[in-house]
């Protein structure tokens, strides 16, 4: 693996000098570093293996309320569909939405533990569902190789609570990137963080709701299930 990138903190991996071969060995190193900065589509994000160890370096490292939920990020949407079992029109709508730059509010997985749920679907007077926030980004060309990864991430953001999101590695707080072992540089990424979507409800009722717009819109996100709903398998 080639290794360079002047920045603050850890040497930083070229990710855009790798290639899908090279996913196996960058997971093994993911795997046994405590906390991670790597590009996504959208904003750079720290986090790591999908372990307490790293949730608990991550909640550290950004200052963060250690009750918010943290998002799962899959490598790919056939990484996602293995990992969670989702009803035939949540499915369509997944597909129709990823990978791409949002994150989908899912109903909890059963036989899921961690990481501890959120909560969403408070409409109309119905309780309040438990919820896993998921992402599948579509990398860019350059974080080709995150794209070969088999194991889900635990993310954030990689910015202190309350801060801007960074776009490159050079936007990242020198004092964050130090609790970082390990840091992946893919150079420059949208820096538009991504469109919150709560499916907790969609397969029981159709329901979405636009928790967080980003870098996708409203009318984005309903042509897309629009379209999902054509698709969905008839009773």
């Amino acid at each position: 693996m080639t290794v360079g990138g002047a920045v603050a903190g850890p040497a930083a991996i070229d990710l855009a000098a790798l290639g899908v071969g090279d996913a196996a060995d960058l997971e093994g190193r993911l795997g046994a570093a405590r906390l991670v900065c790597f590009p996504t589509d959208t904003v750079y994000g720290v986090g790591g293996a999908l372990t307490p160890a790293v949730a608990g370096a991550l909640v550290a490292a950004k200052g963060r309320d250690p009750g918010k939920p943290l998002q799962v990020v899959f490598a790919s949407l056939a990484a996602l569909e293995a990992g969670v079992a989702l009803a035939p029109e949540l499915r369509s709508a997944c597909r129709r939405l990823l990978p791409g730059p949002v994150t989908l509010l899912l109903p909890y997985p059963a036989g899921w533990v961690f990481p501890p749920p959120g909560t969403a679907g408070e409409v109309g007077g119905r309780p309040a569902v438990a919820t896993l926030g998921v992402r599948v980004p579509a990398w860019p060309p350059a974080a080709r190789v995150l794209a070969g990864l088999k194991r889900p991430l635990i993310a954030s953001s990689a910015n202190p609570s309350g801060a801007t999101p960074a776009a490159s590695l050079h936007e990242v707080e020198a004092s964050l990137l130090a609790r970082c072992d390990l840091v992946l540089d893919a150079g420059a990424v949208s820096g538009l963080a991504s469109t919150v979507v709560d499916l907790s409800l969609y397969a029981e009722a159709g329901h979405w709701r636009l928790v967080r717009r980003g870098a996708w819109g409203a009318a984005e996100i309903g042509a897309r299930l629009a379209a999902a709903r054509e698709e969905a398998p008839r009773p």
